[in-house]
C-alpha cells in the first residue's frame, strides 16, 4: 500500500529521483557526465538558445556547480561536440578492426550515424559555434581519420566507388538532415539512394538494404 506524501514531505527534484545520486555525493568525472548528459536533453528540447541555470536544474545541480565544471556555455557545447566525435572516432575503428567486410561495417555505421542525428541534431548548430575549439579540432581530425581508414578498406574491395571521399559523407549527412525537415519519416528513402550512389555493385543493393539487414 502506497503512503501519501505529506505536506511537510520536500518536493522531489532531479537529484532526489529514485536511482540518482545526490549531487554531493558524486565525484567529478560522474558530476561532469551527469552535466553533458542533462546538457544534451536540455538543448534538444530548447535549442542552443537554453540557459546554463535550465542545465544546472536538469542536472540537479546548483548553477555554481555547473560553472565550475563548465566556464561557459561555449565550453559547454565543445565538450557536447568533441564527446560526440570521439564516439564517432571510436565506433569506426571498431568497425575497421572487426571480422568481416567493410563495405558492411561502413553502411550500417552510417545508418547508425543518422538515426541518432534524429536525437541530437542540436549538435550540428553545436559544432558550427564552437568549430574553433582546440578540443573540437582535434576530435574531428581522429574521426576523420578513423573514417578515412574505414573508406580505404570499403575501395580496396572494391565495393565503394574509387572516388568517394569523406566530403560525400558530410554531403550524406547534410543530405539526410535537409529530407528530415522536408519530410520527418522519409530520411531512410535519402540514405538508400545515398548509400546506393557510393556502391559499384548494383546487384548487391538490394541485398544491402536496412530492410534485410534488420531482418537478420
Amino acid at each position: 500500500m502506497s503512503i501519501p506524501a505529506s505536506s511537510h514531505d520536500p518536493p522531489r527534484t532531479a537529484s532526489t529521483e529514485p536511482g540518482e545520486c545526490e549531487w554531493a555525493a558524486l565525484d567529478t568525472d560522474a558530476k561532469r557526465e551527469r552535466l553533458l548528459r542533462a546538457a544534451a536533453e536540455v538543448f534538444a528540447r530548447q535549442g542552443l538558445d537554453a540557459p546554463m541555470p535550465a542545465v544546472a536544474a536538469a542536472a540537479g545541480a546548483g548553477v555554481a556547480s555547473i560553472y565550475r565544471q563548465f566556464p561557459s556555455k561555449h565550453e559547454l557545447l565543445a565538450a557536447l561536440v568533441t564527446r560526440r566525435f570521439e564516439q564517432i572516432a571510436d565506433a569506426a575503428r571498431s568497425a575497421f578492426a572487426r571480422e568481416g567486410d567493410c563495405w558492411s561495417a561502413l553502411t550500417e555505421m552510417l545508418w547508425m550515424l543518422v538515426e541518432q542525428e534524429a536525437a541530437d541534431d542540436f549538435l550540428g548548430e553545436a559544432r558550427i559555434a564552437v568549430a574553433a575549439h582546440p578540443d573540437v579540432i582535434t576530435a574531428i581530425e581522429q574521426a576523420t581519420g578513423a573514417f578515412e581508414q574505414l573508406l580505404a578498406g570499403a575501395r580496396a574491395e572494391g565495393r565503394l566507388r574509387a572516388d568517394a571521399s569523406m566530403l560525400d559523407l558530410r554531403l550524406l549527412f547534410a543530405a539526410t538532415r535537409a529530407a528530415k525537415h522536408v519530410e520527418p519519416q522519409a530520411w531512410p528513402r535519402m540514405l538508400e539512394l545515398l548509400i546506393d550512389a557510393l556502391d559499384t555493385d548494383p546487384s548487391a543493393r538490394a541485398r544491402g538494404s536496412r530492410q534485410n539487414r534488420v531482418s537478420t
